[in-house]
């Protein structure tokens, strides 16, 4: 167990460095997370647990969702064109999961809010969205994404309760599906690698 969590950490840190590069990193943790953070946000470890088994909880209640929280433009990559524009990045990156995902897709910018749903509209969510305040810095997008997740969920009759015990439970399970994606991502990508090495030196 401590050798396949070894290499599981060892693959995280590799996507996490091809993701840096990427046009789009969010799009390259949600395929396989149920969560986007901040890169260089400081996060407490506790709160992005808190939210992470929230969103199990949705998931188990019926209401699958996944959030993108983007704290500054470094976060887009190379798409900063669309920084300051939740609603337009909600569309693009809900466009790029579809392959894999389809379900409901939630953006946390500070200036608002970003939803999508593939092959829905959203026009009650954004009413619903646009009555929930989003505080200063990265512990303020995560406290506005839990307060959406919750809200969307009760507009559509849902009730969210998770106790304390379940919210370990969810956020370890989480952790360990989380790095499982993960390597199993970072060893594809180095097998593609060895093979464009192989037919280079072959040419």
């Amino acid at each position: 167990m401590k050798l396949l969590l070894t290499v599981a950490l060892l693959a995280a840190c590799i996507a996490a460095g091809t993701a840096r590069a990427d046009g789009d990193p969010a799009s390259d943790y949600l395929y396989g997370q149920k969560a986007f953070f901040p890169f260089d946000a400081k996060i407490p470890k506790a709160k992005q647990e808190e939210l992470l088994a929230l969103l199990g909880t949705a998931a188990a209640s019926g209401f699958p969702i996944r959030a993108a929280l983007i704290g500054s433009p470094y976060d887009l990559g190379s798409i900063t064109s669309l920084w300051g524009k939740p609603r337009t990045y909600a569309r693009f990156l809900g466009a790029e999961l579809e392959f894999v995902y389809k379900q409901r897709l939630l953006i946390v910018m500070p200036n608002g809010f970003g939803i999508y749903r593939a092959g829905h509209p959203v026009e009650r969510e954004y009413r619903v969205l646009a009555t929930i305040p989003i505080g200063k810095g990265a512990v303020g997008l995560v406290d506005a994404a839990e307060a959406a997740v919750r809200k969307l969920a009760t507009s559509s009759g849902v009730t969210l309760n998770a106790s304390k015990r379940d919210t370990k439970s969810n956020g370890h399970r989480d952790a360990l599906i989380v790095l499982a994606a993960v390597a199993i991502l970072a060893l594809a990508e180095l097998l593609r690698n060895a093979l464009r090495r192989r037919r280079t030196k072959r040419s």
